[in-house]
């Protein structure tokens, strides 16, 4: 009694079957690109985002991150000066050399 509405396969339904494939293989395709789409879309996003957080006056980053800029900025000034400092003992080395050979 269940099988009664069931209809045996035909050439009619055959050609709707294929049909159905043909549309749910572009459905999968199209599926693809737009989430393809999406990703890069996405990263675009991530990207912009990332480069502007500064800019933004809503955003607070954090204090600790802006401490050990400080400090960073602190080390390498220092770290200037002592270069500086060792190329001025390094060309007076180097003079005080030289006038000690002359005076041999």
């Amino acid at each position: 009694m269940w099988n009664a509405g069931r209809e045996t396969s035909s050439p009619g339904t055959e050609l709707s079957e294929n049909q159905a494939k043909k549309e749910k293989e572009r459905l999968i395709k199209e599926l693809q690109l737009i989430t393809e789409e999406r990703n890069d879309l996405r990263d675009r996003l991530r990207f912009l985002t990332e480069r502007s957080m500064k800019n933004r006056p809503h955003f607070r980053p954090n204090p600790y991150y802006e401490d050990l800029e400080r400090m960073e900025e602190a080390v390498m000034s220092i770290l200037h000066n002592l270069e500086m400092e060792n190329t001025e003992v390094h060309e007076n080395n180097h003079k005080l050399k030289k006038e000690i050979t002359f005076s041999r």
